[in-house]
């Protein structure tokens, strides 16, 4: 197959209206953009609130990027195996939201720095999630991909967020615990794993310093053991007084949980008992058929990341926006033309 440079930003903008301003950000090799980086947009006048961006697939940002005003920023995905268009935007630096109310959809983001209250991130890939701020309300992480943290503000100054349909997957020593300094807050629907236990300074753990969470229908699993430890939660997560509620997990924790006998133990020795594991990496966490997470969670539905209110769709493509799904270039021409055949898809999930 041969490649054409097509811009998505066209089908995208048609797709969505004009009841607001709309912009293109992608590099000035790209016809019709509008702005060449976030930064820039955030800076024009011309931008204003309630208006949408969209990243062009070439758009790869190596400078950290700021978000001052409340718009809607969208990709066109995060994982190219997912079609024949190899491409996606990325902000590959720390993407810092200083507005309210933000909300971000579709491409991959190096860190994500909250500074205010109420942002949703949906569909996004992004490897670090920190709350910068002592005052910022509750934000929102929705169908999204982490592979290393999601961290509160500091040990004595918990933060809010709430955490739903996300995968959380380490498969790499780091000195952090993966969720940990939050209040308040809603972590429900996720798959949490991480393949390895040790660091060189000490064990690290699935959530720790977290109270009166609304821990629920959660996969957490430690699939890496060392002399018989498992550090899924930390003591005071489950301990009396923390105020979690915590429901329908299944937890490969050997922690006693007496206080909260509503969660299966004793699971990761083996991710095929719970997992499907086929496909695309973004798809690779579908319940197998006889899981026991099939059929447990609160609503008589799935545990893990693909129950639950938002669902974890593939490829991470922004729902009813078309996308090319595959883009095939003939090798001679025919009676003076170049054949081009092009498959569009809509994401209705």
């Amino acid at each position: 197959m041969k490649r054409i440079t097509l811009s998505l930003l066209t089908l995208l903008v048609a797709a969505v209206g004009t009841q607001a301003k709309s912009w293109k950000i992608g590099p000035s090799s790209v016809t019709g953009m509008d702005f060449a980086s976030i930064n820039a947009a955030m800076e024009s006048s011309q931008v204003a609130t309630g208006d949408t961006l969209y990243l062009d697939q070439y758009y790869a940002e190596s400078n950290a990027q700021s978000v001052s005003k409340k718009v809607v920023i969208i990709g066109t995905g995060y994982d190219a195996s997912q079609t024949d268009e190899q491409v996606y935007a990325k902000v590959e630096n720390v993407l810092n939201l200083k507005a309210n109310g933000v909300v971000l959809k579709s491409f991959r983001i190096l860190e994500i720095d909250f500074y205010n209250d109420d942002c949703v991130i949906d569909r996004c890939n992004i490897s670090i999630v920190k709350v910068m701020s002592s005052t910022a309300g509750i934000n929102h992480l929705y169908s999204c991909w982490i592979s290393n943290r999601i961290e509160g503000y500091n040990e004595s100054q918990f933060s809010k967020i709430d955490i739903q349909n996300c995968c959380l997957i380490i498969s790499w020593n780091m000195e952090a615990d993966q969720i940990r300094n939050f209040e308040s807050s809603i972590i429900n629907n996720n798959v949490i794993i991480r393949t390895t236990d040790r660091y060189s300074r000490g064990y690290r753990y699935a959530l720790s310093n977290i109270k009166n969470t609304q821990i629920t229908n959660n996969i957490i699993l430690w699939t890496y053991d060392e002399n018989s430890y498992d550090y899924c939660l930390y003591p005071d997560v489950y301990a009396v007084g923390s105020g979690n509620s915590i429901e329908h997990n299944i937890l490969s924790l050997r922690s006693p949980m007496s206080n909260f006998p509503t969660n299966k133990t004793g699971y990761g020795a083996s991710s095929s008992e719970i997992f499907a594991q086929e496909g695309s990496w973004s798809n690779f966490y579908k319940l197998a058929e006889k899981s026991v997470a099939k059929g447990y969670a609160t609503d008589g539905g799935e545990v893990g990341c693909h129950g639950g209110m938002f669902g974890n769709p593939a490829g991470g493509r922004p729902q009813y926006i078309p996308y090319f799904s595959k883009v095939v270039v003939g090798s001679r021409t025919e009676n003076g033309k170049l054949p081009v055949s092009v498959t569009v898809k809509i994401q209705d999930e």
